[in-house]
């Protein structure tokens, strides 16, 4: 038996089939149902298509045609959850996730009775040791490519970030807009294409967890007072560093590429979503660079979105994407131009930045539904904002050496 999944082709009517008979020759993809191979044929009608099928795979088949608005779940994940099937550990996040769904106080107190447990036996002596060389049991279990501390911290705020891109990206492409309407699909393809440079632009706010970046968040100097030193990361690859100039140079980004940390690594919860003033009442801090329990245990500090992201941003700009393809007529209020993009930058800040996103303590991480709305709007040629990314996407690069 064979599983045969495609995008939308219209099989299930008379016309549709004789209108499929009359393509020319397309590429597809056929899978058992293991999903142990996989082949590309050419076909150009459903019969040489199910001929073809019988070639390399066993005659009963299935016969599988995606709608729309189908979901397909892709090769690596459909391998991934196997994987999970087969090995315990990487059931281990949904067991964890799955416990604090059902039974949210008694995960909180449990956190919190274990760090109150622990926090006087922690060791804080090595928190100012960068080098593997001087703490290796600080690495164990992190990438071998980690040879500071600061460039594991790092790592940890870009794949928080990385994150943030790669759920944006799937809640856009999977909704029936992206799927259904061609104009809105490239608009949306270019509003994430636009995200990427900005990302590469700001290293992925890589700076945000480093201790050694020299300009510190506002919140943080309310906090302890001015300090000042070190150095910045700069990315190694020509392409990176030639978009980080663009905004450097433009200042796009100054005010949030800041870190949350002391130059000694300590962080400090900027409390609950209801209290407007960044204040933890509890008093959270954590140092992740003083241990391996530390840094651990930073993993249940979440960079909590104040607009939130699935119930209020990412819908505000499918609405204005489907306003800009409904509507293309429409004048912008201040220039009285036609309207041609959203507003990417401001999108950008609301669901990367730390202009919309506070590091809490997992206990200050409010699970409520929120009223404050996205700032994002339509723009026109003239305004500012659109002109500041079109130079941006103008630089003069190889698009095709921008990689993740």
């Amino acid at each position: 038996m064979f599983v045969f999944v495609a995008e939308a082709i219209g099989l299930t009517t008379r016309s549709s089939a004789q209108q499929f008979t009359e393509k020319i020759m397309k590429g597809y993809k056929i899978t058992d149902n293991e999903r142990s191979k996989k082949y590309g044929i050419g076909s150009n009608s459903l019969q040489m298509l199910k001929n073809k099928a019988k070639l390399k795979f066993p005659p009963q088949t299935l016969f599988v045609v995606a709608g729309p608005e189908t979901i397909i779940t892709t090769d690596g994940e459909f391998q991934f959850e196997q994987l999970k099937q087969r090995s315990p550990l990487l059931r281990v996040a949904d067991i964890v996730h799955d416990f604090m769904e059902q039974h949210p106080d008694k995960f909180l107190k449990m956190v919190s009775d274990y760090e109150k447990l622990k926090k006087p036996k922690l060791d804080h002596s090595k928190a100012h040791l960068s080098l593997k060389s001087e703490h290796s049991e600080w690495f164990l279990g992190l990438e071998e490519r980690c040879h500071t501390k600061e460039e594991a911290l790092s790592r940890r705020a870009q794949d928080r970030v990385r994150g943030y891109y790669y759920k944006t990206k799937d809640e856009l492409t999977r909704n029936v807009i992206y799927r259904q309407n061609l104009k809105a699909r490239r608009l949306i393809d270019a509003i994430l294409e636009k995200f990427r440079y900005l990302l590469i632009g700001c290293d992925y706010f890589s700076m945000i967890f480093d201790r050694e970046c020299n300009r510190k968040h506002e919140f943080l100097q309310q906090q302890l007072g001015d300090e000042t030193d070190a150095r910045s990361v700069v990315p190694s690859k020509k392409l990176k560093q030639i978009i980080k100039n663009y905004t450097l140079k433009n200042q796009i980004l100054d005010e949030w590429t800041v870190s949350l940390c002391s130059n000694l690594g300590d962080f400090y919860c900027q409390g609950p979503f209801s209290d407007s003033t960044n204040n933890c009442s509890l008093n959270h801090t954590i140092n992740p660079y003083a241990s391996r329990e530390n840094l651990i245990l930073f993993q249940v500090w979440n960079l909590d979105h104040q607009i939130e992201l699935s119930r209020t941003i990412l819908p505000a700009l499918l609405e204005n994407v489907r306003e800009l393809i409904t509507t293309p007529k429409r004048l912008c209020d201040m220039h009285k131009r036609q309207l041609v993009d959203v507003s990417v930058l401001e999108y950008f800040l609301e669901i990367f930045s730390l202009k919309n996103l506070k590091l809490v303590h997992i206990v200050c991480h409010e699970k409520v539904q929120r009223t404050n709305k996205s700032n994002g709007r339509l723009l026109c040629e003239q305004c500012h904002e659109y002109q500041i990314v079109q130079e941006l996407m103008d630089v003069q690069v190889d698009k095709e050496a921008v990689n993740f």
